[in-house]
């Protein structure tokens, strides 16, 4: 019973192949007679679609990765500068994708033709037919969307916010030239800086406003950072100060900074070379800081209250790790005081520092005055305070202004 069972089967499949080959000759007869080009199968037109489909995920794949990375750039650079918008900046980016569209066509066509597809098989008239058209359109369809989404990965490992803070910093350069700078000053404070907390709970700073640092200040950061005692600092050591400072910058972008100063990232630097680089490193356009639990910027952003640190070698609210970041600085930091920026709901949206209160000192006579400036040992007062928190309303004032 079962072997003629199977028989059946065999036969039945056999016929069928047999009336399908038979209706497909008489299908391309009829078609002869009536000079018509035979339609295609069900295979012919998901192998044509296929074909169709696989040079387009390549060029779909290059427009849009050209596109979103020119498109970033100019819109980091000349439309920050320029003050553009972002769908300005995309724009250009386009141009520039079409342009390598049109360079590495034969690229992706030959790259494409290197894979071995199934040919479809079609005449010349079969290609003219609707079906045909419509297969190889909607293969071609699939094939750019499938490229485009596939380009967008790059979105994944890059830094999206990044030319809106950009922009953002440029329009807060007033505010934070006239208040930074001349608050400072009014103050009396070596170095002051202004950190807004971001979206993603980032410290977000535009770079500090005050003195560089000394020969004496940097020798004594070299020796820190200098942990083998060896006279010089590579950029893994580099890298790892950084971070305990708080910079999110990883070691290749450590490096792209020891290169943008013209030097060697893979070697030694020499003191002077470091004290090169870590200045501009301090006065840096844009620094990203991780906000470290148990800091003082930390305690301010919590707390919503002032900190006055007069010493900050003998206050017990200074932790021993915070003294050894502070001589990561690249300055010494004798006294601090902090104050948070609230907006109009109450929420801390920032903080502005000053490092190192000075005074005025005055020698000799009246009629030939030598004046110069200290560190003071007693610190920032109330009144220094008082004016900082008058700092800060403004700060808040200007920012929601900005806002809306």
């Amino acid at each position: 019973m079962r072997r003629s069972a199977l028989h059946a089967v065999r036969c039945m499949n056999v016929t069928q192949q047999c009336l399908a080959t038979t209706s497909r000759r008489g299908q391309r007869a009829l078609c002869m007679q009536r000079g018509r080009p035979l339609p295609p199968t069900q295979q012919q037109l998901r192998r044509h679609a296929l074909t169709m489909a696989i040079p387009m995920i390549g060029f779909g794949f290059m427009d849009n990765l050209v596109m979103i990375q020119a498109g970033d750039y100019i819109d980091q650079t000349i439309g920050v500068m320029c003050c553009m918008s972002t769908l300005t900046a995309a724009a250009f980016g386009q141009i520039f994708s079409d342009i390598s569209g049109v360079l590495s066509g034969g690229v992706v066509e030959a790259m494409a033709a290197r894979i071995s597809i199934p040919r479809a098989n079609l005449t010349a008239e079969q290609h003219r037919l609707r079906a045909v058209k419509l297969a190889g359109t909607l293969g071609a369809v699939v094939g750019v969307i499938t490229g485009c989404l596939l380009g967008m990965v790059s979105l994944l490992f890059m830094d999206l916010e990044k030319s809106e803070r950009l922009k953002k910093q440029r329009e807060l350069r007033t505010l934070y030239n006239t208040l930074m700078e001349e608050g400072h000053q009014l103050i009396g404070a070596q170095h002051c800086a202004l950190f807004l907390v971001s979206d993603d709970g980032m410290l977000t700073s535009m770079g500090w406003k005050g003195k560089s640092p000394t020969q004496s200040e940097l020798l004594r950061t070299f020796s820190e950072y200098d942990a083998d005692d060896s006279g010089t600092v590579d950029s893994l050591q580099l890298y790892h100060s950084l971070r305990k400072l708080g910079w999110t910058a990883e070691l290749a972008d450590v490096e792209q900074m020891i290169k943008e100063n013209g030097m060697d990232p893979h070697g030694q630097l020499t003191f002077d070379e470091f004290s090169r680089l870590m200045t501009s490193a301090i006065l840096a356009d844009e620094v990203r800081l991780n906000i470290r639990v148990g800091g003082s910027r930390h305690w301010v952003l919590t707390s919503g209250k002032v900190l006055n640190i007069q010493n900050v070698e003998t206050d017990t609210r200074i932790s021993d790790e915070s003294r050894a970041r502070y001589k990561l600085r690249g300055y010494d930091v004798m006294s601090l005081l902090l104050a948070p920026v609230v907006d109009q709901d109450g929420q801390v949206i920032g903080l502005v520092e000053l490092v190192n209160k000075e005074v005025i000192s005055q020698q000799g006579d009246l009629d030939d005055q030598t004046i110069r400036r200290r560190n003071s040992e007693y610190g920032f007062c109330k009144d220094d305070e008082k004016l900082l928190q008058m700092l800060c309303a403004h700060c808040a004032i200007f920012l929601k202004h900005l806002n809306s």
